[in-house]
């Protein structure tokens, strides 16, 4: 009987946020308006319109995208469009308006966003911001979009990896492979800052994970009964002097998470493998100037997944920490022809949908996202183990659904971007996209080749 082959597809539906974002333009019409209606005219998106009695109406400028065409086409100069100062004040400088804004459209629609009037970002900058991607030596580019006929895979394998196969003369193999879990995306969903509906918000991020048939961390301490369903795509994130506590935990799980010190990782991984053998063991630490030295020794003692992950203030201050974390690490295990036995992933600093491509060309196999995922369900971008206390977020009962929609076409939509980046590449997996440095131009190295090193 043959099998019909499916596409990996996130089906995204309309998900309107509750939580609404002040407008990113303001639109000022003075009194010297002689309602001559060259603005109506003007404006494309709908911005300025037409009273039944005949008269220009208030400005919606929630649909305004400041192009300013309006402010140029009326003959008394009686226009202005400027940016909202409460728009500006959302988030901080990493996760800045731009971005939330970015979000929030993502996760309502589940499109890639596009911009009527281009973009009027930075080229450069620190960071991920630092990295532009390279689409310039295309060796065979998609001949109908990333949704036509030629198949781009975006899965990625967690667990060990064997570098080769053994076989005797008779043709039987001789290698044991290891176990490995296949996730259709390079992307999980990293455990969400505490919170009084933490409840409710666990059961939406289960819900999305199940739906992406990805996987979603959860704290141990906060598996409750609702979850169950959803166990074989969730991650229980467990402390290391705990272990025990979640026995039961331990044995029906198809990945452990482990937040362990570093004389403690032997030690956890052998109490695990004697629950469940077959389980994947994940090892979390946060990078540091040892984490490839880390990821090394971990390797070798048999971890299956290394977390590496970095505060978010602590990108927000310093952008290039991320991105430096994870070429080191990646490069580390290079060198030492150990990179295959482990997998490797990252997460902090996630903030738009090309940090994926960007974390996976500089070396990780995949990354864990939680704060962009937060923001989109309304989060004021908190730091920390909880949510500030005046956090708008909050995810009642009746959002459970709602919620887990949000983040399925947030993810729905990072995973069409990181389609058009791999067809761009002319590459038809994302695996074979992992340490492509080559595949990307860094604007520090750039500007060095271009201007010299200043000496």
């Amino acid at each position: 009987m043959k099998t019909k082959f499916e596409r990996y597809h996130i089906e995204v539906k309309e998900a309107p946020s509750k939580i609404k974002l002040p407008p990113e333009f303001t639109i000022k019409r003075y009194n010297n308006c002689l309602n001559v209606q060259e603005c109506v005219q003007a404006c494309i998106y709908e911005a300025h319109k037409i009273h039944d009695d005949g008269q220009i109406a208030n400005p919606i400028e929630d649909l305004c995208r400041g192009c300013h065409l309006c402010a140029l086409a009326c003959p008394k100069g009686a226009i202005s469009v400027g940016i909202n100062p409460k728009f500006a004040e959302l988030g901080n400088s990493y996760f800045n308006p731009e971005r939330i804004e970015t979000i929030y459209f993502e996760a309502e629609t589940g499109r890639v966003p596009v911009s009527g009037t281009g973009y009027r970002g930075a080229f450069s900058g620190k960071g991920f911001d630092g990295i532009w991607l390279d689409f310039s030596e295309i060796v065979r580019p998609t001949r109908d979009g990333i949704h036509g006929r030629e198949y781009i895979s975006t899965a990625v394998d967690l667990g060990k990896r064997l570098p080769y196969l053994k076989f005797d003369g008779n043709g039987n193999m001789l290698s044991d492979p290891p176990r490995t879990l296949e996730i259709p995306i390079p992307i999980i969903l990293d455990a969400p800052l505490g919170s009084s509906f933490s409840r409710n918000l666990q059961i939406a991020l289960a819900k999305a994970a199940n739906r992406l048939n990805s996987f979603a961390i959860v704290g141990a301490k906060e598996f409750s009964p609702e979850l169950a369903a959803y166990k074989a795509n969730l991650i229980p994130r467990i402390d290391s002097r705990e272990i025990g506590e979640f026995n039961d935990l331990v044995k029906t799980s198809r990945i452990i998470e482990v937040d362990a010190e570093e004389d403690e990782g032997q030690e956890s991984l052998k109490e695990i493998r004697e629950s469940n053998p077959s389980a994947l063991v994940s090892l979390r630490f946060p990078f540091d100037g040892k984490s490839g030295e880390r990821a090394g020794d971990f390797a070798r003692a048999g971890a299956d997944i290394i977390h590496f992950y970095a505060d978010e203030a602590t990108v927000e201050r310093n952008p290039d920490t991320i991105v430096n974390a994870i070429r080191f690490t990646h490069s580390y295990l290079v060198d030492r022809g150990i990179r295959d036995e482990v997998t490797f992933i990252s997460s902090g600093g996630i903030a738009e949908a090309a940090h994926v491509p960007k974390s996976i060309i500089l070396g990780a196999d995949a990354v864990s996202i939680g704060l962009a995922y937060q923001i989109a369900l309304g989060c004021n971008v908190c730091y920390g183990d909880k949510h500030a206390g005046d956090c708008p977020m909050m995810v009642k009962n009746e959002d459970v659904e709602l919620a887990a929609q949000r983040i399925v076409n947030l993810i729905g939509s990072w995973k069409d971007q990181l389609l058009e980046v791999l067809g761009g590449m002319g590459l038809r997996e994302v695996r074979r996209q992992r340490g492509e440095m080559g595949r990307a131009m860094f604007y520090e190295d750039l500007e060095a080749k271009v201007f010299g090193d200043g000496e």
